[in-house]
């Protein structure tokens, strides 16, 4: 299935959302430890079982994997828009067989 994947082997679409996430690693000699400057990594972020999950991402694979999940989101907003398409037409049909 060719046309579901891009190029570089990862899926056209990923479900998630890229996030830069910053956090402190714990160590007391670190520069992170005052709560300025922490440390920072970019993640996807994605929820399975109910449960948020981040996985790390390399430089490399960020934009990829971002242009990825906004094209998930630009086609769940095209189902969204023709179920909602969809559910008026059926209506105004439906209300047009009984006479209203």
């Amino acid at each position: 299935m060719a046309s579901k994947r891009s190029t570089g082997g990862l899926p056209r679409m990923i479900r998630g959302s890229v996030l830069t996430q910053r956090r402190r690693c714990g160590k007391r000699g670190c520069r992170c430890a005052d709560g300025v400057d922490l440390h920072e990594a970019t993640v996807l972020s994605y929820s399975e079982s109910g449960r948020s999950r981040t996985v790390m991402l390399a430089a490399g694979e960020v934009a990829a994997v971002r242009a990825a999940t906004e094209r998930y989101r630009a086609a769940r907003a095209r189902v969204r828009g023709d179920g909602e398409a969809g559910l008026q037409a059926w209506l105004s049909a439906r209300a047009t067989r009984r006479g209203r």
